[in-house]
Formats: structure tokens, sequence, C-alpha cells
């Protein structure tokens, strides 16, 4: 009898156990955030340009997100507003995001756009924010030159062997340009247009 009633017992206790070791197994819901929704949301950064991608986020969090090019990156983040510096081709400018709902942030091929620019809820397109042009720096020097084109914060120093053929991608705005090349020096201002090289050569 005292063994019935000791296996009984025994066999009670390992019933707990084990319905406790599963309670635990269980992961717990995770928490919601005001109005129902997960406290997180999903952004998804599609670097589809010849550059890498960065984006410092300040908000709830702060968060700096690096993208080598051609590459895709996913992420979870607080929900909430955003500001926010991005650099993309080279170029840096600020702006605000709202990701109080899962966003993608197209970056497309520098000088192009993501897609026609249409109001998208859930999409980003860089070139909104970024509108580099695209120009092609060409040597006619008859010789190596090295070319230094800058503002006061963008910065631009090319390297081109005779006839050679470069692209850079600046923005619309009076650059001052400098370069030696058939015993001078030659300096000036230069405001970039699509479609219009930039020629470097001597005057004689």
């Amino acid at each position: 009898m005292k063994k019935a009633h000791l296996l009984l017992r025994n066999t009670l206790w390992a019933a707990v156990l084990i319905a406790l070791i599963a309670a635990l197994a269980i992961p717990a819901a995770p928490a919601l955030a005001e109005g129902g929704k997960p406290p997180t949301v999903r952004l998804t950064i599609i670097n589809g340009s010849q550059f890498e991608f960065s984006i410092y986020l300040y908000g709830p969090e702060q968060r700096f997100i690096s993208v080598p090019a051609h590459a895709t990156y996913v992420t979870l983040v607080s929900r909430n507003w955003y500001s926010f510096t991005m650099t993309a081709c080279n170029h840096t400018e600020p702006g605000t995001l709202d990701l109080n709902m899962e966003q993608t942030i197209h970056v497309p091929v520098c000088g192009g756009r993501a897609f026609a620019p249409v109001y998208r809820p859930h999409h980003v397109d860089v070139a909104d924010y970024i509108k580099p042009i695209r120009v092609k720096i060409r040597n006619q020097t008859g010789s190596p030159v090295d070319v230094y084109i800058r503002t006061l914060d963008e910065h631009h120093f090319l390297n081109l062997d005779y006839g050679e053929i470069q692209l850079a991608f600046l923005n619309k705005q009076q650059y001052v340009y400098s370069y030696y090349a058939c015993g001078e020096l030659y300096a000036g201002y230069y405001t970039p247009f699509v479609s219009y090289p930039f020629d470097v050569k001597c005057s004689k």
C-alpha cells in the first residue's frame, strides 16, 4: 500500500515538473505598443548604387547603419519618428523618417531614380534627397594630371591618365577646380550640368 502511495506521489510530482518545463518553454508574447501594435517595425535598405550607403537615425534609439554597394539590409527599430543623416553617392543630406510603419529605403544608381516620383507611404527613394549630377571628367592635356574639384563641404580628387575619362557625381552648385598641366596651374569656378562634360585641357 505504501509503495502504491509512494508511486502515485512520484507520478504526480513528475507530471507537475513536466507541465512546468513545458510552460517555461513557450515563448512569451511580445509586449504591444500603444494601440495594440508591436513596439518595433521592420526597416529594409536596398542599395542599388555603386557606392556604400549609410544612415544615422536619431529618435527613441540612435542607430548607425551601413550597407555595401549592391546589397540589402533588414533590421528592426523602435516604432517612432526619426531624424536622419544619410550618405549616398558620396553626398550627405538630413531629413525625417516615419518609422511608425514598415519602411523600405531604395538607393538607386547614382544620378538615377528608384521609381517614378509618386507618393508611396512605405517606400523612400533616396533620389528625393540626394540628386547628384553624373559628370564626365575628360583629360585632354596630353599627359597625366591630378584634378581637384571642391566646395567648402565636398571634395573630389581625381588622378587622370592621358586621354582618360572618369565619372564624378556632383551637386548642382558652384565648385572651385584646380589642376597643374602643360607647365601651368589652372584654377576657376565650375557648375555642373546634366550631359555636359568637364574637359581638363591646356590653354596652349
